[in-house]
C-alpha cells in the first residue's frame, strides 16, 4: 500500500508540475492560478527585510520564519522545506541559456524533495493531509514572492521536455529507499546531525 502511495504521490506531483504535458494547459492549471494569487499578495506586501538571509543558510529569513512557524518541532519536515527553498533559488538563478539537462536535473531533485516529504506524511498517518498540502502551496507562494520570480519559474517549467520526469520501477524503488533512509537519520538519535541537509543545496534529497 505504501509503495502504491509513493507512486501515486509522484504521479500526482508530475500532473501538477509538468509544464510540458500535452494534455494540460500549464498557464491555466489551478495550482498555478492559486500560486499567482499568493505571489501577487506577497508582492504587494513585500518589504526589504524579505530579501535578507542573516544566518547565511541559503534560506531567506522570511521563508525560514514561515517554515519554523509550522515545523520548528519537526526537523525532517523543516529541513525538507529548507532544501526545497534552496533548490527553487538554484532554479531561479539559472542563466537564461542554461542547458536543458541542468534544468531537468534541478527540477527532478525538487520534485524528489516534495514527493519524499508527502510520502513520509502518509507513512506516518498525518492527521490532516489537506492542511499539509495547503502548507506546501503557501510555502511555494512565500518563496516565489514576486511576480518577476514567478515569471522566471514558469519560463523554466516551459523549457522542460515532455515526460522528462518519468521514472522506471527501479528508479521509484531507489527513490523510496533513499527517502526512507534519509528519514531514519532523523528518527535515530545517534545519527549524524542533519545540519548538512540545510546547507547542501546540491544533494538530491
Amino acid at each position: 500500500m505504501k509503495k502504491f502511495f509513493y507512486t501515486t504521490v509522484l504521479v500526482g506531483s508530475l500532473l501538477t508540475l509538468n509544464a510540458s504535458d500535452k494534455n494540460l494547459d500549464f498557464t491555466q492549471n489551478q495550482w498555478l492560478q492559486d500560486l499567482k494569487v499568493l505571489v501577487s499578495l506577497s508582492d504587494k506586501n513585500r518589504y526589504i527585510a524579505q530579501d535578507l538571509d542573516q544566518n547565511n543558510n541559503k534560506v531567506r529569513d522570511d521563508v525560514e520564519e514561515f517554515v519554523l512557524s509550522k515545523y520548528e518541532d519537526n526537523p525532517f519536515q523543516r529541513d525538507m522545506f529548507f532544501k526545497a527553498a534552496i533548490k527553487i533559488e538554484n532554479i531561479l538563478n539559472l542563466p537564461v541559456d542554461a542547458s536543458v539537462d541542468k534544468r531537468v536535473k534541478l527540477d527532478r531533485e525538487l520534485l524528489g524533495i516534495y514527493t519524499c516529504r508527502d510520502y513520509i506524511l502518509y507513512r506516518n498517518k498525518s492527521e490532516d493531509m489537506e492542511e499539509e498540502l495547503l502548507t506546501k502551496t503557501l510555502f511555494k507562494g512565500k518563496v516565489l514572492n514576486t511576480t518577476q520570480r514567478l515569471k522566471v519559474y514558469i519560463e523554466h517549467k516551459k523549457m522542460l521536455p515532455l515526460n522528462f520526469d518519468e521514472l522506471s520501477k527501479d528508479e521509484l524503488k531507489r527513490d523510496k529507499k533513499s527517502c526512507l533512509s534519509l528519514y531514519y537519520t532523523y528518527e535515530n538519535p545517534d545519527s549524524q546531525s542533519s545540519k548538512h541537509l540545510i546547507n547542501d543545496g546540491n544533494s538530491k534529497l
